[in-house]
């Protein structure tokens, strides 16, 4: 063999060796040997341990909220029935009354658990009112304008849900 053939070989075999260290193997000599084996069972160090059933539900904070009433041509009315957190986090269908209401019987609005789903994702919302003496009203609930924040209400926490 000539030189420049000796040299051409030497150089490929190295370069398969520092391409197999740079992977972490040994050309053929299987897999490297850190000398601890990783638990299946054990996360890593850097994640935290959880059961496998819990999730991350998110969290929004929440004020006691007034719904609008909206009069007829669609300006703005009174402030109308309170909308608590409690009520949101329950999301369950809740009947209120509405401002006023005509020979002693009020009109009343219902909000909806997809009402209190909207709310929590920060979206306003439009609800009817029952109809007495022959019409009804609009009013929306607003999550997000302070205006329509209760005086001292305090933020709270709301999850999301998974």
């Amino acid at each position: 063999m000539q030189r420049r053939e000796v040299l051409s070989i030497l150089g490929l075999g190295t370069g398969v060796g520092v391409v197999a260290l740079l992977i972490g193997c040994d050309a053929g000599a299987g897999p490297v040997e850190t000398g601890h084996e990783p638990d299946a069972a054990t996360p890593p160090s850097d994640a935290p341990a959880k059961p496998p059933d819990a999730c991350n539900a998110q969290t929004v904070l929440m004020h006691d909220t007034y719904a609008q009433a909206l009069y007829l041509d669609g300006s703005l009315g009174p402030l109308t029935g309170i909308i608590y957190v409690a009520y949101v986090m329950a999301g369950s269908a809740t009947t209120l009354d509405f401002w006023h209401g005509h020979g002693g019987v009020l009109h009343r609005f219902t909000v909806e658990p997809a009402h209190f789903a909207d709310l929590k994702q920060g979206k306003r919302v439009t609800l009817g009112t029952t109809i007495v003496d022959g019409h009804a009203h609009t009013l929306f609930i607003d999550p997000i304008d302070e205006s329509y924040r209760v005086p001292g209400a305090a933020d709270t926490p709301v999850s999301l849900g998974c």
